[in-house]
């Protein structure tokens, strides 16, 4: 489990390194896809360290059976045929070797988020709130957040036997265009609705006020839907994105 397998790149902090951010790419892509981004939000994140894994190499049923780097197979986009329980819990036992390698290098777990775009949303969701049942040993890790863009629940049918003892309290920030044609929207929001009704986490939609945006980053999704966007993340939600940040993992040593 601590054997790191995956290739990554990582982004070296400015400041001294008090915090780690670990980003799953979506199908198709890999770690480098990430490099805008953390070039965006490295300036207000100075002491953030930036870890972009590269998926395996796979067929995928929905390409066609093309070989693509991916975190576990996607039979199509309508979510309705049989998941690919196997691959999506090899994946979350690769993720873990990332987060203990964090911790074994002296960054607390509380100090770790887990930030995933499309399929990588899914897997940082399985990984970052599932326990024992997801991986071999270990009841889960109790991080600073989770942070889901365009994605979707995975295993939804039983997502609430496999969460760990911290799920309950855990920040997720969950970002999604209205316009989505690949991930839907409404596929997105049921998905966190679940996660309210099946699971017990609290709930915020994002649109509703300041009060939401008060409890932005503490325990609990925050869904925050960006009108007329598609399968990308827009300039407000790399901007959320920065803030949930801020708040889950802050600079300690500022100034």
């Amino acid at each position: 489990m601590s054997i790191v397998t995956l290739p990554f790149l990582v982004v070296q902090p400015t400041k001294p390194h008090t915090a780690t951010v670990i980003c799953v790419h979506g199908i198709g892509d890999d770690g480098r896809g990430w490099i805008p981004l953390t070039n965006e939000l490295a300036s207000a994140l100075p002491h953030v360290k930036w870890v972009l894994p590269h998926a395996p190499q796979r067929p995928v049923t929905v390409y066609n059976k093309e070989w693509l780097r991916a975190w576990f197979d996607i039979p199509s986009f309508s979510f309705t045929e049989t998941e690919d329980a196997p691959g999506m819990l090899d994946s979350v036992r690769k993720l873990d070797a990332l987060v203990k390698a964090e911790v074994d290098a002296g960054i607390p777990q509380e100090r770790i988020v887990l930030n995933g775009f499309s399929q990588g949303g899914a897997i940082v969701l399985l990984s970052g709130l599932g326990g024992r049942a997801v991986r071999e040993g270990g009841e889960g890790w109790k991080l600073a957040g989770v942070a889901v863009m365009s994605g979707w629940l995975p295993l939804r049918d039983r997502f609430k036997s496999l969460i760990s003892p911290h799920a309950l309290t855990m920040p997720v920030f969950w970002g999604h265009g209205t316009d989505d044609p690949l991930v839907r929207y409404s596929f997105g929001r049921k998905s966190a609705e679940i996660l309210k009704d099946q699971v017990g986490l609290a709930l915020r939609w994002g649109d509703k006020g300041e009060a939401e945006r008060a409890a932005f980053g503490s325990a609990g999704v925050s869904f925050w839907g960006y009108n007329g966007v598609l399968h990308a993340a827009c300039s407000k939600e790399r901007a959320d994105l920065k803030e949930f940040l801020k708040r889950v993992i802050p600079d300690n040593h500022s100034g």
